[in-house]
């Protein structure tokens, strides 16, 4: 009964604030933006699109995806941290390029990946060394060692590309040179075919739509790759000097970030928690994990609480060899 009067005779505005400190009562209703740094059609795209409908029915809202391409996809991270930190627009980005942006001072760089809100992993495959498959020059890794220049397709420098890029010609003695400029994957996988480039490097999940027009060198990664289990990784390919494998392994650990659902920071604990909690149900879903095998979008979860401390791990990872590190991705093949 005291409750009852209690209720009644509390303030108007009283059921409101308790409703809205209410994480599921703060989505219900709303628009959830989902921010990607790339055309639609690419790889962060497509997975963005593979969540956006259950996400939505998940949160009891609707869920919209903005494209917003440049610079390697950080200017849709730029953007995101402008944004008002209600929680109301996330990010599906590469967590590499945040990450690698960061470590080496990169213009532009607004944000701090230890104090951004990693809400979920979404994927995780290795990259894909390629050429076309009637490439006249480069047709084996032996002949990309022979040629010079080697010319390679990137949006940016650090770019989660062009770094990559850059560490295989330093560990194999490259004559390289990266080509920037291009707008996302599907662009960079039609210069190769058209042979207006020697070479490409994509993500293995984005580059399998054109397996029917590239040949694949080899994986860039820790071990082979289930869709791909017949193209050696790396350092099965070639030998790779002793005094170089570091550069390797510190660019295979950062890779391990990938594919990533973020938030701003200073978005309110609760909200974080609730969507790390929505979207651990939607990306552990079995229909949503079926969906994206129709495509080779395979889903690899990793909670947000778990992606927060890889990313705090790999923001110390590079150590002393920082400038050596910096030097290779930036200076030696623009």
């Amino acid at each position: 009964m005291r409750t009852a009067i209690a209720a009644c005779l509390a303030p108007a505005g009283a059921h409101r604030v308790i409703a809205e400190s209410d994480p599921a009562e703060f989505y219900r209703g709303k628009t959830l933006r989902i921010l990607v740094g790339s055309p639609p059609g690419g790889g962060y795209d497509v997975y963005a699109r593979l969540v956006a409908q259950p996400l939505a029915a998940k949160l009891g809202g609707s869920v919209v995806i903005e494209n917003n391409e440049g610079n390697g996809g950080l200017s849709a991270l730029a953007k995101l941290v402008q944004r008002p930190a209600d929680g109301l627009t996330i990010m599906n980005g590469s967590a590499e390029a945040a990450i690698i942006s960061q470590m080496l001072g990169r213009p532009g760089v607004t944000w701090d990946v230890t104090k951004l809100n990693w809400l979920a992993k979404m994927a995780s495959a290795p990259k894909l060394w390629f050429v076309s498959k009637d490439n006249p020059r480069v047709a084996s890794i032996a002949a990309a060692m022979q040629a010079d220049p080697l010319t390679w397709p990137a949006t940016g420098p650090a770019d989660d590309i062009s770094d990559v890029e850059a560490i295989i010609s330093y560990v194999l003695g490259l004559k390289s040179k990266i080509v920037t400029g291009f707008s996302g994957s599907g662009n960079m996988s039609l210069a190769v075919i058209r042979n207006e480039v020697s070479c490409g490097l994509l993500s293995a999940d984005s580059a399998l739509a054109h397996l029917d027009s590239i040949k694949p060198l080899a994986l860039f990664g820790a071990k082979r790759w289930s869709h791909l289990p017949d193209v050696p990784i790396l350092s099965e390919a070639v030998t790779i000097p002793a005094d170089k494998m570091w550069a390797v392994t510190l660019r295979e650990q950062i890779g391990e970030a990938q594919r990533a659902l973020v938030a701003a920071q200073g978005v309110p604990p609760e909200r974080v928690a609730y969507l790390r909690g929505v979207l651990g149900e939607v990306l552990t879903d079995p229909a949503v994990i079926e969906e994206g095998a129709k495509t080779n979008r395979e889903i690899v979860y990793m909670p947000g609480a778990d992606l927060q401390k890889l990313v705090d791990d790999l923001m110390a990872a590079a150590g002393p060899r920082l400038p050596e590190f910096r030097k290779i991705v930036l200076d030696s093949y623009f």
